[in-house]
């Protein structure tokens, strides 16, 4: 195996300066980042360059231009100046305009350029953009940034993956990133974010339904104090065992959450997470896989059943 060609940019280009990029223009502009930094012999100028389609076009833009001026971060809305320098491009916008972005940016890559996509999209999507990105002489990286810009700053945990992400994660971690290779998959990575968000942005929404509610009834703190025993052992053992004893008590958990339906009914609160869980729960119970033995099964043959069995749809590996 041919060992990664490493990486060591003199221009660095952010496709959008909100809030990701922002917060890595400070990491890299920062007090001992990467632009203050020169290797033995080598004291040529580190540059930052940004672009973001809104800059100065409202309050926003406007405080996207003064945050660059304060970085010392030369911005601007039109690809071309920047892009034509760039050897790194983090391109950081939503998901919805990853593949607009990476289309305009293509035709100025510089040949050889690493392109680091911190977009949230989809597995598909992420190999949309790779073949935009390399079509043009360029080098892709699929980034799925696994924590927040708001609390970490851009040491926010980041996972890499496509044929080139081994060559830059050593860079990355030794500019203060908090990076790992996942593989040489383009995709994969987003595709793990995806699936993340499934429980994280579900817990989100089901923490809005439950303690709107709980603050209703006056027992906010009663409830929340009920949690503790999650901290007894860590998440994924958490949700492990919820998976693993989920045949066995698919039943029992589906009467409980029609009552939890009727309780928020009761408060005021529209059930529309906990509906959401009667199905699923019925789901389980109407296909019948529960253990006749009353053993709960390992993880990965309670997900084989679920997956034969009960959810619905195909995996695209079995069309």
């Amino acid at each position: 195996m041919t060992a990664p060609v490493p990486i060591a940019p003199l221009a660095i280009a952010l496709i959008g300066f909100g809030e990701a990029g922002a917060a890595i223009a400070r990491g890299l502009c920062g007090e001992n980042g990467w632009r203050s930094h020169t290797r033995p012999g080598d004291n040529r100028p580190r540059r930052v360059i940004a672009i973001d389609t809104a800059l100065d076009r409202d309050d926003r833009g406007r405080a996207l231009s003064a945050e660059a001026r304060r970085l010392d971060v030369a911005i601007t809305r039109d690809y071309v100046a920047a892009l034509r320098e760039a050897d790194l491009v983090f391109c950081a916008v939503p998901g919805e305009n990853a593949l607009e972005a990476a289309q305009s940016a293509a035709p100025l890559l510089r040949p050889g350029a690493v392109y680091l996509d911190l977009c949230t999209i989809t597995g598909r999507m992420a190999e949309d953009d790779r073949r935009v990105v390399e079509g043009a002489g360029a080098r892709y990286v699929d980034i799925a940034v696994m924590g927040t810009f708001f609390g970490h700053g851009h040491k926010a945990p980041m996972l890499l993956a496509g044929p080139d992400a081994a060559a830059v994660s050593p860079w990355m971690v030794d500019n203060g990133f908090v990076a790992s290779v996942l593989g040489t998959k383009p995709g994969s990575a987003s595709a793990v974010k995806m699936m993340r968000s499934v429980v994280i942005k579900g817990l989100e929404a089901l923490a809005v339904e439950s303690l709107v509610a709980a603050r209703r009834q006056g027992i906010l703190e009663e409830v929340m104090g009920c949690f503790g025993d999650l901290d007894l052992v860590t998440f994924r053992q958490y949700v492990t065992t919820l998976l693993e004893t989920h045949l066995v008590h698919a039943r029992r958990r589906w009467e409980e959450m029609e009552l939890v339906e009727r309780t928020l009914q009761e408060t005021g609160v529209e059930p529309l997470m906990t509906r959401a869980i009667v199905r699923s729960h019925r789901r389980t119970v109407d296909a019948g896989i529960a253990p006749a033995d009353g053993k709960v099964p390992p993880l990965d043959m309670a997900l084989e059943l679920l997956s034969r069995q009960a959810v619905r749809g195909h995996s695209p590996d079995n069309e």
